[in-house]
C-alpha cells in the first residue's frame, strides 16, 4: 500500500473518530476510552509518516501561510498530548491501575477545554491542507463550483449547532459541565459534529487562501 494512500486512511479514521470522542456521554465512557486511546494511536502514526515535513517545519522561508500553519502545528500537537494525558489521569475503565488518585478534578477540567479546542484546531488543520485534495477538483469549475456551495451549506448548520449547542462556553470555560440531549437521536449528534468540523475546516481553507492572496498581491 502506497504511503500517501496510508496517510488518508489515517486522516479518514481520525476524522471519523471526532463525533464519537465529542458525544462521549451518549456513546458511553468505555467507547470514548478505547477511541481515545485510538485516536492517540492515530496521531502517533499520522506524525511518524510526516515526519519529513516536521522536520522540515522551521528551515527556509517564513511565508505567512508557513508561519500560521507552523503556529497552529505547534498548538495542535501541544494539545493533542496533553489532551490523553488528562484523559488517562481521569480514566475510569480502561486505567484504572494507574495511581493517578487526587488528579481527576484538576484534569477533568483540563481535558473539557482541551477536548473542544482540540476539535477545532484538528478541523481548522484539516481544511488548511485541503487544497491537497482540491487541486484536481479545481480543474472541473463546474464540480468545484457544486462542492464549494454544498460544504458551505454544511458550514453554515454547523454555525448554527456549535451556537446551539453552546461549544463557546466550554473552549473558554464560562460552564464546567457539558450539556447533552439524551432524547436527541444519536446520528443527530454525530451530524451536528460533523457539520462542525466541515466549518472549522471551511475556516481553514478559507484562510490560509486568503494569506495566499496577500502574498500575491505584495
Amino acid at each position: 500500500m502506497k504511503k500517501k494512500t496510508v496517510k488518508t486512511i489515517l486522516d479518514i479514521l481520525m476524522i471519523a473518530a471526532l463525533p464519537v470522542l465529542m458525544a462521549y456521554s451518549l456513546a458511553g465512557e468505555t467507547l470514548h476510552e478505547i477511541v481515545g486511546t485510538a485516536m492517540l494511536v492515530l496521531f502517533i502514526l499520522h506524525h511518524i509518516l510526516n515526519r519529513r515535513s516536521t522536520a522540515a517545519m522551521f528551515r527556509g522561508k517564513q511565508s505567512a501561510v508557513r508561519i500560521v500553519n507552523t503556529a497552529l502545528n505547534v498548538i495542535l500537537f501541544a494539545v493533542m498530548i496533553l489532551l490523553p494525558v488528562s484523559g488517562i489521569v481521569m480514566s475510569k475503565h480502561l486505567y484504572t491501575f494507574l495511581p493517578t488518585a487526587g488528579l481527576s478534578a484538576i484534569a477533568r477540567t483540563a481535558h473539557l477545554v482541551l477536548s473542544y479546542w482540540g476539535f477545532a484546531l484538528m478541523s481548522v488543520h484539516l481544511g488548511f491542507h485541503a487544497d491537497v485534495w482540491l487541486g484536481r477538483l479545481k480543474k472541473y469549475k463546474a464540480a468545484f463550483v457544486i462542492l464549494a456551495a454544498v460544504v458551505t451549506l454544511i458550514a453554515a448548520y454547523g454555525a448554527y449547532a456549535f451556537i446551539a449547542n453552546r461549544i463557546y462556553e466550554y473552549m473558554f470555560l464560562k460552564t464546567r459541565f457539558v450539556f447533552f440531549d439524551f432524547d436527541k437521536p444519536l446520528i443527530l449528534t454525530f451530524a451536528e459534529y460533523l457539520s462542525m468540523i466541515v466549518l472549522f475546516a471551511w475556516i481553514g481553507y478559507c484562510v490560509k487562501e486568503l494569506l495566499k492572496k496577500v502574498k500575491k498581491k505584495k
